[in-house]
């Protein structure tokens, strides 16, 4: 499994498909949605699954060219439209990105331009809309591994991940694959070793 390359930004890409860039440029400007875009490539880099980031405000007027004196307004504006939550101080600004997304588009319109974009799976994990917190276990540990690692994988992957599934303690799996991806392990061995050195079956 490849690591992700640090020279280069990840981001959703059902989001482009989803009616929102449309949206945010007509409705509050080109500005909201090039910072709101920035927002959330700063937030997958840092987070396995969706939660709070932080980025310090001189950088982020810096990447998205909106000028400090303007970034204020723009995020309260993001935060009206129930896009983003985000708190302040000084030059840190800590934020998160609204799940479920408010998105134009019905899931299942974004799935079908996906389809006819991409080769991706029916049933893949898209980030800020799919709901993580789904009751079959096996479906959780395949979106932590998708977002870990990628949305693609083979009949061997998906046996060791219903083993996972079955044989621990959920709030275990969630945490190690968190530690898994924070330390940019290129796959699932390091998980299997250490879920096994420790956890007791759910």
């Amino acid at each position: 499994m490849k690591s992700h390359d640090p020279l280069m930004v990840r981001f959703p890409v059902w989001i482009e498909e989803s009616g929102l860039p449309e949206e945010i440029s007509s409705s509050l400007g080109p500005d909201e949605w090039i910072l709101f875009r920035k927002l959330v490539e700063i937030e997958v880099d840092g987070n396995l699954i969706p939660g709070w980031a932080s980025v310090d405000t001189n950088d982020l007027a810096r990447w998205t060219g909106s000028g400090e004196a303007a970034l204020p307004s723009a995020l309260e504006r993001l935060q009206s439209r129930r896009l983003i939550e985000f708190r302040q101080t000084h030059h840190a600004l800590l934020f998160r990105i609204s799940e479920p997304l408010p998105v134009p588009a019905s899931e299942e319109d974004i799935r079908r331009r996906l389809a006819d974009r991409l080769s991706v799976p029916a049933m893949v994990f898209l980030r800020y809309l799919t709901e993580l917190n789904t009751e079959d276990r096996v479906q959780r540990v395949i979106y932590l591994y998708q977002s870990c690692f990628g949305i693609s994988f083979p009949p061997r992957i998906a046996e060791d991940l219903e083993d996972i599934a079955l044989n621990h303690d959920i709030g275990t799996i969630i945490e190690t694959f968190e530690e898994a991806f924070h330390r940019k392990t290129r796959g699932l061995t390091w998980i299997k070793r250490r879920l096994a050195s420790g956890t007791e079956s759910a």
